[in-house]
C-alpha cells in the first residue's frame, strides 16, 4: 500500500502547478472539463480559474480568450456526465459515486431543493461545496431536460468565473499559495482516470448484457 506522505503530496500538487503554468491555455481547459466530468483533482476548479485570472495578469493570456476557454471547458465537461447519468441512471451512483463524492443523501438534497425553486435550484446549487457533481448528476437522471440544464449551467457559470478570474487578476502571485495550501487532496493524479474509464467500461459491458 502506497504511503501518502506530505512530501508526496506537495510533489504532487507542484507538478500539477507545473503543469498549468506550462499550458497555459490547455491545462485550464483540461483540468476543469475533468473535474465537471465528476474526476477529482488535486486543486478545486475555483482555484483553477483564479490560476489563469493570475496569468491574465501577467500577460500571458487575455481575459477575453480565458474567460471563454473556462467557459467552453466547464459546459463540456458538465455535458459529458449530464450524458452519462442520462445513459446509466443510478447504475451510475452505485458503481462511481463513492470516487466522485456522490451519495443518495446529496442527491434527495437536491430533488428537493428543485421540487421547491427550480432551475434556481442548479443555478445556485452548484455553487454549494461538494453538490456540484450531484447537481449534474441528479439533471441527467431526472426529468430536467437537457436544454434546460445546459442554460441553467450557462447562467451559473458566467458568474462564477468571472468572480474568481478576478480574484486571480487581484491576488497575482499570491494565487500561488492558494494552490499550494490544497495539497491535503487525497488521490493521484493517474487513478481517478484508471477508476473512472474502468468503470465506464464495465457498465457499457453490463448494459449490453
Amino acid at each position: 500500500m502506497i504511503n501518502l506522505d506530505p512530501t508526496f503530496l506537495d510533489n504532487y500538487s507542484d507538478a500539477l502547478i507545473g503543469f498549468l503554468n506550462s499550458q497555459k491555455v490547455i491545462a485550464p481547459i483540461l483540468l476543469l472539463a475533468l473535474e465537471e466530468a465528476g474526476i477529482p483533482l488535486p486543486v478545486p476548479g475555483d482555484l483553477i480559474i483564479a490560476y489563469t485570472g493570475y496569468q491574465v495578469a501577467q500577460g500571458n493570456i487575455s481575459y477575453q480568450v480565458a474567460f471563454i476557454l473556462i467557459l467552453i471547458s466547464v459546459l463540456i465537461g458538465s455535458t459529458i456526465l449530464y450524458g452519462l447519468s442520462f445513459r446509466f441512471g443510478n447504475r451510475l451512483i452505485l458503481t462511481l459515486g463513492k470516487y466522485i463524492h456522490l451519495d443518495e443523501k446529496k442527491l434527495l438534497t437536491v430533488e428537493k431543493h428543485f421540487r421547491k425553486y427550480g432551475i434556481l435550484a442548479i443555478i445556485f446549487g452548484r455553487h454549494i461545496p461538494g453538490f456540484r457533481v450531484p447537481v449534474t448528476v441528479f439533471s441527467g437522471i431526472s426529468d430536467v431536460s437537457y436544454k434546460t440544464f445546459i442554460a441553467s449551467t450557462f447562467v451559473s457559470v458566467i458568474f462564477w468565473i468571472i468572480i474568481y478570474l478576478s480574484l486571480g487578476l487581484n491576488l497575482g502571485a499570491k494565487t500561488m499559495a492558494l494552490l499550494h495550501a490544497h495539497t491535503y487532496l487525497r488521490l493521484f493524479l493517474f487513478l481517478p482516470f484508471i477508476l473512472f474509464f474502468g468503470l465506464l467500461f464495465y457498465l457499457h459491458k453490463t448494459k449490453n448484457k
